[in-house]
């Protein structure tokens, strides 16, 4: 079985941009600064499952085609990491949406919401995905807990490595390929948006959206994550 997997902060303003989602052709979206209201107008609501403050921006997950997503039946105590059960047929995996609120320091609450989802992402392949605010880049400077570079370790530890990187062969830190232009300027790049995934799936194509498409054209300061695997 084929599925195509996007994360995409979409910079708000979805009612209006959820075109561009779906001409990318999803099976699975998650989708970051997204309003309900927006994901409502889209038609998707009975397809998505959201977190978030009601009328504000929040954090998304959508089902396209046969799959179906579910929340766990638990939540832990970091509400920017979503556990859902995606399912289509006999076909089962895990997948955990994150947006990590760049407001505070990124590193604590992530190492912390993957120590409380261990469990969740040994018991089935475990996709996780979405908008991580923080990079290799940005531990210049930063003690012990607070370092990407953790987040990476412990990623690791559960058998999970970012789909860009494994599939282009590419260092975290010396990417080729930006997903945000901070600022919406070509001369700000940071690679931020990650799709995490175990060994046992197969990654047969990644793709990143391109500055000139989304940014100048004020879609997003971000641009889509396309990861294409092989269940």
């Amino acid at each position: 079985m084929k599925m195509r997997f996007i994360t995409w902060n979409v910079c708000d303003g979805f009612e209006r941009k959820f075109g561009h989602l779906e001409r990318l052709k999803p099976d699975i979206a998650v989708l970051q600064e997204v309003r309900p209201e927006c994901i409502a107008y889209a038609g998707l609501t009975e397809r998505a499952v959201w977190v978030g403050d009601m009328g504000q921006k929040g954090l998304a997950a959508v089902a396209y085609g046969d799959w179906t997503l579910t929340p766990a039946s638990f939540t832990i105590s970091e509400r920017w990491f979503i556990p859902l059960i995606a399912q289509n047929g006999a076909t089962k995996i895990h997948i955990v949406a994150v947006w990590v609120d760049s407001a505070q320091e990124c590193g604590p609450p992530t190492l912390r919401a993957l120590e409380q989802l261990r469990d969740f992402i040994a018991a089935a392949p475990t996709i996780i995905a979405g908008d991580f605010n923080h990079c290799i880049a940005m531990d210049k400077r930063k003690g012990p807990g607070r370092r990407f570079s953790e987040v990476l370790a412990l990623l690791k530890s559960y058998g999970l490595e970012s789909a860009w990187h494994s599939f282009y062969g590419e260092e975290q830190g010396a990417e080729t390929a930006a997903t945000l232009y901070w600022r919406w300027n070509a001369e700000h790049p940071f690679h931020i948006d990650f799709v995490f995934y175990p060994e046992r799936l197969q990654v047969e194509n990644v793709s990143i959206g391109s500055f000139e498409k989304f940014v100048p054209t004020r879609i997003s300061d971000h641009v889509p994550v396309a990861v294409d695997f092989a269940l």
